[in-house]
């Protein structure tokens, strides 16, 4: 289960919020465990979590998603669907037992036409209709208008912040897929760079890639590749682009595992890296380095950018970006963020991403990426391979 319920409940107290209701894909994937594929596809299909904090929570979904809600193993037990079933339902007895489960599944569920009017009836029932709720409205502002015009009694507050809030701190579980999904992408970007030779293009290795991360059981998210002077362009999206010898090569890859995200950036040379190069690499690294030596609970964020601002720039570059790294789970770029004046303290749980990248078209682009998670008296590094520069 990605909910990390004793935060969630805790952070509801002193939020003083009777009650959750998450919208978005991520969220209520987050708090319910099911993944709508609809969602995800923007098929225009709502579904909705409704966790309060002083009774059980409930999932409204869209029955045609029956056989999801039923595979997610959700831990809610309170599922109510919409819509008709895109399917004839056998009597009972008939199929296997999967198939008799989701049978059953179907004949036992609470059934609406609208969603909405589901998630009032779950509002009443739980006597919530008067109560503070916190309502994820950051992508569908409508949704406010039509809770308020439907529930006047009740105080309804914006429930995104308080979502992020909740999700910062990892469990041990969710920790456990990110280090997976790592993996993932790791040993993929290492099949990739395996073939990585003069005259092979760009797309070559991306495919490569993608195929590996398939075989694996998951699904690519990142997928950037640049050679030469594009190793310098801030989204290298593959092309026919072949490689020389010398040439640098800069990777920004990623895929994700049971929905949650690994994100990584490597740099590579093909033959020997001039001298500059190694330069500026060493600059790279050190200043990456420099950023994991502060990490630690309590650390300001605005301190681990000032730390990377000032090797980058006492290596003469003057840093191009306005942010070191971020956070990483449900969401490939989730808060905190590292960047200048960010006074948010780093806390035992988070999983961050340090991402330190030197680009300067013309020349050429170097960049280092690492997943670490807090730890209660520094750091661990979720990602495993070498990070160093590659030499091919």
């Amino acid at each position: 289960m990605p909910l990390n319920k004793n935060r969630a409940y805790e952070l509801m107290k002193s939020w003083e919020v009777d009650a959750i209701i998450a919208s978005s894909l991520e969220n209520v994937y987050y708090v319910s465990d099911y993944w709508s594929l609809a969602r995800q596809l923007q098929c225009g299909v709502q579904a909705y979590a409704l966790l309060p904090l002083n009774d059980e929570p409930s999932l409204i979904a869209p029955i045609s998603e029956a056989d999801l809600v039923l595979d997610s193993g959700t831990w809610i037990k309170d599922v109510w669907f919409f819509g008709q079933p895109n399917l004839k339902i056998p009597e009972s007895g008939t199929g296997s037992e999967e198939t008799q489960r989701l049978a059953r599944f179907y004949a036992e569920a609470s059934r609406f036409d609208d969603p909405f009017d589901a998630l009032l009836k779950n509002i009443t029932d739980k006597k919530l209709g008067k109560g503070v709720l916190a309502v994820e409205m950051t992508r569908t502002p409508q949704f406010y208008e039509m809770l308020k015009n439907k529930l006047p009694d009740a105080k309804i507050v914006d429930g995104a912040d308080l979502l992020r809030e909740i999700r910062k701190i990892k469990t041990k579980d969710e920790i456990e897929v990110i280090e997976r999904a790592t993996e993932i992408t790791e040993k993929s970007m290492e099949d990739a760079l395996e073939i990585a030779r003069s005259d092979i293009s760009e797309l070559d290795l991306a495919s490569m890639f993608e195929y590996s991360v398939a075989y694996d059981g998951g699904r690519v998210t990142y997928n950037l590749i640049g050679f030469r002077e594009r190793s310098a362009y801030p989204n290298p999206i593959p092309s026919p682009f072949e490689a020389h010898r010398g040439d640098l090569i800069r990777l920004i890859l990623g895929c994700s595992w049971r929905h949650y995200h690994s994100n990584i950036s490597r740099t590579a040379v093909i033959g020997n890296a001039q001298p500059m190069v190694k330069k500026r690499w060493n600059i790279v690294l050190k200043a990456q380095e420099k950023v994991l030596e502060k990490v630690k609970p309590g650390a300001l964020l605005s301190e681990l950018y000032s730390v990377a601002e000032k090797e980058l720039s006492s290596g003469g570059f003057k840093p191009p970006c306005i942010s070191f790294g971020h956070g990483l789970g449900i969401e490939c770029n989730e808060k905190p963020l590292i960047e200048k004046g960010n006074d948010e303290r780093l806390l035992e749980g988070m999983v961050l991403n340090i991402d330190i990248p030197l680009l300067e078209l013309g020349l050429g682009g170097l960049q280092v990426e690492d997943t670490i998670v807090v730890t209660e008296k520094g750091y661990k590094l979720l990602t495993k391979t070498d990070r160093s520069l590659y030499i091919l």
